[in-house]
């Protein structure tokens, strides 16, 4: 047998569902694959486990691995989807998946690339708001949530009791990203959250506002964008600025 079809066949055994009769030792390995996947799943769902309780949390993280086997060499991104599985596998309580895509983009920002933060002064060089373009700080992530998933990970992360689950009729958002060493986390309303979507998207600070100019009175949303931009340098949200439009 070639090596390329033995090595094939040891995978198919690997991954079979049930456990196929075979040697004791292709079992060991059976159960070891499995076994490592879920514990690779437990460290990053740590406060998800910790929701669900030991017997839910693990027959899930089962479920999720019999249906995404491993494809990177790597554990560090297994499972990265969990928060979707557990969307459908739970559609009733939002906070589920919601606290499993927290869970992983805290993990997600601590490693993802390191960025310095921007001087608040940077923003009396810039010549031109009208095309002026703000970079976002490259560890965040961000999603919609209709759920105080947010409250329940700080609690859960403390070994504090967690409040009633909550859901509300509007979304709102959830950003996280890292400055130094920290990951870190924070809600926003809609207003907030749509204008970090769109230039997240690439818009330019001009284009991102207007919407938002135009859902309130101009002076109002003026002063409203103004303390969000100035809120985002002091978190590091913000970290530059298109250097095209920033004047010497």
């Amino acid at each position: 047998m070639r090596l390329a079809d033995t090595q094939r066949d040891f995978l198919g055994q690997i991954l079979a569902t049930p456990a196929p009769t075979v040697s004791e030792g292709m079992r060991v390995y059976h159960h070891a694959y499995r076994a490592r996947l879920a514990g690779a799943m437990a460290e990053t769902y740590a406060q998800v486990w910790t929701w669900l309780g030991d017997e839910t949390f693990h027959a899930e993280a089962r479920a999720y691995i019999e249906a995404h086997p491993s494809t990177q060499w790597s554990l560090d991104d297994y499972g990265q989807d969990f928060a979707g599985f557990l969307a459908q596998r739970f559609p009733d309580d939002p906070e589920i998946n919601e606290l499993a895509w927290l869970d992983a983009a805290l993990r997600q920002a601590f490693a993802a690339e390191d960025a310095d933060l921007l001087d608040g002064t940077a923003l009396m060089r810039v010549s031109d708001w009208e095309t002026v373009r703000f970079v976002l700080n490259p560890a965040l992530r961000h999603r919609a949530i209709r759920s105080n998933a947010p409250a329940l990970w700080r609690a859960l992360s403390k070994g504090e009791t967690p409040p009633e689950v909550l859901c509300f009729e509007a979304m709102s958002g959830l950003c996280v990203w890292k400055t130094g060493l920290a990951s870190r986390f924070r809600t926003l309303e809609a207003d907030e959250y749509a204008l970090i979507c769109a230039l997240a998207a690439g818009q330019g600070f001009a284009a991102a506002c207007e919407g938002l100019t135009l859902r309130a009175a101009d002076s109002d949303a003026t002063q409203q964008i103004g303390a969000w931009l100035g809120q985002w340098l002091a978190e590091g949200l913000v970290t530059g600025l298109d250097a095209t439009e920033i004047s010497a």
